[in-house]
């Protein structure tokens, strides 16, 4: 038996080495190869009593983690949206912050007619329509009773009241 397991390496091995096409494919699939090695291995040793029956339940898992392990990419998606992860929201300062971000430093003071129509994402000089759309627009996403923040609908607010301050 071994010596029919160490032939079928080394022409494994002779094939690997001659073959430029299959050194891509190996290379390509090398972990659903060594995934599927390491599983069989963990087989032959369950079936002839030489491997704990814990680690053959282990081995038979293996495939099905390597199947869902793509989904590992909507884990920030799922943090997200339950208000955990690191980049909830966006950058401070931009036009769409999620519900979950942490509110940015605040300065002490009033905000500055710059800091509010960026938030906003108007002119400073925006008439009281486009200030009132914008406001509107971004305060039915981030509203709290839609899953935003307290934080962000009253930043809002108060940037619509700075740039609304001179047209009243």
């Amino acid at each position: 038996m071994m010596r029919l397991v160490s032939l079928a390496l080394i022409i494994a091995a002779l094939a690997y080495l001659l073959s430029p096409r299959l050194r891509r494919r190996v290379r390509a699939r090398a972990p659903m190869f060594l995934l599927g090695a390491l599983a069989l291995t963990a087989t032959g040793l369950a079936i002839t009593g030489r491997l704990n029956w814990i680690f053959a339940a282990i081995s038979a898992a293996l495939p099905a983690i390597w199947r869902f392990a793509p989904l590992l990419r909507f884990l920030p998606m799922v943090a997200r949206l339950t208000g955990r992860g690191r980049e909830a929201g966006a950058s401070p300062g931009s036009d769409e912050q999620d519900a979950g971000s942490a509110p940015p430093p605040r300065r002490e003071g009033r905000m500055s007619r710059q800091e509010a129509a960026e938030m906003l994402g108007v002119e400073t000089d925006a008439d009281r329509d486009r200030i009132m759309a914008a406001h509107r627009r971004l305060i039915q996403r981030l509203h709290p009773d839609r899953g935003g923040t307290d934080y962000l609908a009253s930043r809002l607010n108060e940037a619509r009241d700075v740039l609304l301050e001179d047209q009243r």
